[in-house]
């Protein structure tokens, strides 16, 4: 928002992907609203965080795990059971060669599971493809190129100042709340210093 710190939490979990619901939620409880385009890196995408993102109306702007082999690996792009290519049919799937994948039958993981010509078995979760198709329009749009590069500028510019300029590199306090509470007063630090430089280059 401006380049200014807007939000901020900390989480215990070892994975990024479990944080991007309550740090979504804790972000409509202070401002009452959802943001329209939460951008994120490829920790946080997945179906159910993009089913988390749909249901509230926000759009699919978070990367996923195979999102930089899904856009730029050639050998994976142009293989002919490569999912994102594969066209529905009927219960089978038709690979681009013209090869059919045929169904067998949906695992407790959600997934379907369809035979390849090899013997081999792939999983498919069509719902996840749909949203990871979405995800790629939306990245390569000028408007996700303009947001993964505020993205870049704004938030890994800010760690850097908080770095560089504040010498904050690890956290003196221990336990949650005592760290949720050091980190927001570097980030009110952060904001006051960011207000003043603004308005003393507005002033000369």
């Amino acid at each position: 928002m401006d380049e200014y710190i807007c939000h901020l939490d900390i989480f215990s979990e070892r994975s990024d992907y479990k944080t991007l619901i309550p740090f979504l939620e804790g972000y409509k409880d202070r401002y009452g609203y959802y943001p329209t385009y939460p951008v994120a890196d490829a920790g946080y995408g997945g179906l159910m965080n993009y089913r988390y993102l749909k249901f509230n109306d926000m759009k699919l702007y978070q990367k996923y795990g195979m999102y930089s082999k899904d856009t730029h690996d050639k050998k994976r792009i142009n293989d002919p059971y490569f999912t994102h290519k594969l066209i529905k049919n009927g219960d089978d799937y038709v690979g681009t060669n013209g090869d059919r994948l045929k169904y067998l039958y949906k695992n407790n993981r959600g997934n379907d599971v369809y035979l390849l010509p090899s013997g081999k078995r792939k999983e498919i979760n069509e719902e996840n493809i749909g949203y990871q198709k979405e995800v790629i329009k939306n990245l390569s749009s000028p408007l996700g190129i303009e947001l993964r590069m505020q993205r870049s500028i704004q938030v890994e510019g800010a760690f850097g100042v908080l770095k560089t300029a504040f010498g904050f590199r690890r956290f003196r306090r221990r336990h949650t709340q005592n760290v949720r509470l050091e980190l927001f007063l570097v980030a009110i630090g952060y904001n006051l210093s960011k207000y003043h430089n603004k308005r003393y280059r507005i002033t000369h």
